[in-house]
């Protein structure tokens, strides 16, 4: 599995589209960055989908994501590739979990600065043109519900997202 994460605000994201000739498009926004953050991970074989939502990034929140992971996808063992993020490195209670746990879960890094090898960063990129692209959310419980549909979706029909990691198999 290839894992990463992203954070999305309440304001959408500008994009591309279409309007008539003189007519500028418009998206309200509030102007705030409310933020949710996401823990993501995606398995090639299956195009099998994870994710968590998490207050903050950090060595704890990380940790919290990969016990999810192993409950989530045992018996089968986790072989996890991320970035070289600060927040990957886990505290000292997280690196002995990591030793007891080696027969569920394994991590591996990317080389440094290379998220054309994430097969993640496309998953994140078609979340956005789904879900947060030219649209105005009132409150973060609408645009986090937004986001829980469209992963949802990706749970139910792995298809959604499957071309987007088939050329990392």
């Amino acid at each position: 599995m290839f894992e990463d994460e992203a954070s999305f605000w309440l304001d959408g994201t500008l994009y591309r589209t279409w309007a008539r000739i003189g007519a500028q498009p418009r998206v309200d926004t509030y102007g705030q960055r409310l933020t949710a953050h996401i823990f993501g991970a995606v398995s090639l074989d299956r195009a099998d989908f994870a994710y968590q939502f998490t207050d903050v990034f950090n060595g704890e929140t990380f940790w919290g994501f990969l016990k999810r992971l192993v409950r989530r996808f045992a018996p089968r063992k986790v072989f996890l590739i991320m970035d070289n993020a600060p927040y990957h490195w886990l505290p000292e209670a997280g690196k002995e979990w990591l030793r007891k746990n080696s027969r569920k879960i394994e991590l591996h890094r990317l080389p440094s600065y290379s998220p054309e090898f994430n097969p993640m960063e496309p998953v994140w990129k078609e979340t956005r043109k789904r879900t947060t692209h030219n649209r105005f959310y009132a409150t973060t419980e609408q645009r986090d519900g937004a986001l829980r549909k469209t992963f949802s979706d990706f749970q139910r029909r792995p298809q959604l997202i499957d071309a987007h990691v088939a050329r990392f198999r």
